[in-house]
């Protein structure tokens, strides 16, 4: 059953991997609005991901978590964001979804060895490998303007139009000596992103009798690939023991750090610039001129460098409180494949959340195992538009629903809630909420070497 339901999983996870319907007009800069690594578990209190670490749960951000892993873990997460989005002029809501996350975990020693051995070491390993949207594309802009001084073009509209994403394969590994972990994430995005830009002149007016008017038309197809990679470390400061046991922890502290130096990106280019009297009825141009017509150009993308550091109290099963400051170094960022009129700033984020269990040992009152998660987030998005940085700010609920299943190991349903505004103040706010949903399956019989007596 557990198998089935674990099939059935992956294959919507496959068939959602699909672009949403994205209408976010800040996705036409860099190479689209970034996404957030950290999955439904983080997400419900703040996100905070650094100094994460959970038996039965995941955590890409920070690749030493995956060390504390007590149980092959299968994590896929599908999200609904709804966004208004508000201009001087006009407004408009747009819904989008699409995956979240697709991810798999384990340790690389089960812990039913370690009970039927009795012995258990002070080293730890795990192992996992994850699919993840990296950043999204999706706009349809129209502009409508004059040109000074030649009030005979009469008005002049811009289509601006954008589509695709990137995606990032990670495979992450991670070693624990007693109280402190290591890790390391390799990754590959990849991807595709289509920009188009159509000029139109009103009503097909002439400049005089000798000089037609014509309607430019750019589009740009550029495709990238590249190796990323990123280093994580966790250490636990314990505070107190179990009763009669000083080798299992009821508080700690736990002290996360993650980094990763800037990437070379490899993009190619096809790139096409049309200048032409207008589109015909079946959509082809008429008496159109090709003045650009470019193939397989090559070029490099610069991605930031970054810095992560967070703090976690952790009461086992009971209580999580902590804090997160992240830094990105976007001001290395270059586009060759495409060269834009903004700038970009280094960026910082914080973030902070609580997660609270009233009783995860209840046996008649499933209400108390629920994990009840708050948190909120101030993040300085990287792109400067009319001389202004975006600042995004929100706030978290989530819920954890422990499921049993049939060999009795405890799996969940993550629930998460952002609500949240971007660009407040710019010349196009966003106003939104994000609903994640992540379902998170544990099965710690992987592994074990069953014995004949």
């Amino acid at each position: 059953m557990k198998f089935q339901l674990s099939f059935f999983l992956l294959l919507v996870a496959g068939a959602a991997m699909a672009q949403p319907k994205l209408n976010s007009p800040y996705s036409r800069y860099g190479i689209g609005d970034p996404v957030n690594q950290f999955f439904a578990a983080q997400a419900g209190f703040g996100g905070q991901s650094a100094a994460f670490h959970d038996p039965f749960h995941l955590n890409l951000v920070n690749p030493a978590s995956y060390a504390h892993l007590r149980a092959t873990t299968l994590d896929v997460g599908l999200f609904a964001k709804n966004s208004k989005y508000q201009s001087s002029e006009s407004s408009l809501n747009n819904w989008s979804g699409n995956l979240a996350y697709l991810a798999l975990g384990f340790p690389l020693r089960s812990p039913i060895n370690e009970v039927l051995d009795r012995t258990k070491s002070p080293w730890q390993y795990g192992m996992g490998i994850a699919l993840t949207p990296n950043s999204l594309v999706g706009y349809n802009v129209e502009t409508r303007d004059t040109v000074p001084g030649m009030p005979e073009l009469g008005e002049v509209q811009n289509t601006f139009e954008g589509s695709g994403g990137t995606y990032r394969f990670t495979w992450s590994n991670a070693v624990k000596y007693k109280r402190t972990a290591f890790g390391l994430n390799l990754g590959w995005i990849f991807g595709k992103n289509t920009f188009e830009n159509e000029t139109l002149f009103g009503d097909g007016l002439t400049w005089g009798d000798s000089f037609p008017t014509f309607n430019n038309n750019y589009r740009d197809d550029i495709r990238l690939s590249g190796f990323t990679w990123n280093l994580g470390l966790q250490h636990d400061l314990v505070l107190r023991y179990a009763q009669n046991d000083k080798e299992t922890p009821t508080r700690w502290i736990t002290i996360g750090l993650t980094g990763e130096g800037k990437h070379n990106i490899n993009s190619t280019a096809d790139r096409i610039f049309l200048r032409s009297r207008g589109r015909l009825s079946n959509g082809q141009y008429q008496n159109a001129d090709t003045l650009l017509f470019e193939t397989g150009a090559p070029y490099t993308i610069t991605l930031p460098a970054t810095f992560s550091l967070g703090l976690q109290y952790v009461i086992a099963n009971k209580l999580r409180i902590g804090g997160q400051y992240r830094y990105e170094g976007w001001s290395a960022f270059k586009n060759e494949a495409r060269p834009e009129n903004i700038r970009y700033r280094n960026s910082s984020a914080f973030s902070a959340g609580i997660e609270f269990i009233p009783d995860y040992a209840s046996y008649n009152k499933y209400l108390k195992r629920i994990r009840l998660r708050a948190g909120g987030y101030y993040r300085q998005d990287p792109r400067i538009i009319d001389g202004e940085g975006l600042d995004d700010t929100g706030l978290t609920l989530g819920l954890g629903f422990p499921l049993v299943l049939p060999r009795q190991q405890t799996s969940y349903v993550n629930a998460a809630l952002e609500v949240g505004k971007l660009g407040a103040g710019s010349p196009v706010e966003e106003t939104y909420f994000r609903i994640t949903v992540g379902f998170t399956l544990n099965d710690n019989s992987w592994f074990y070497k069953r014995r004949f007596e």
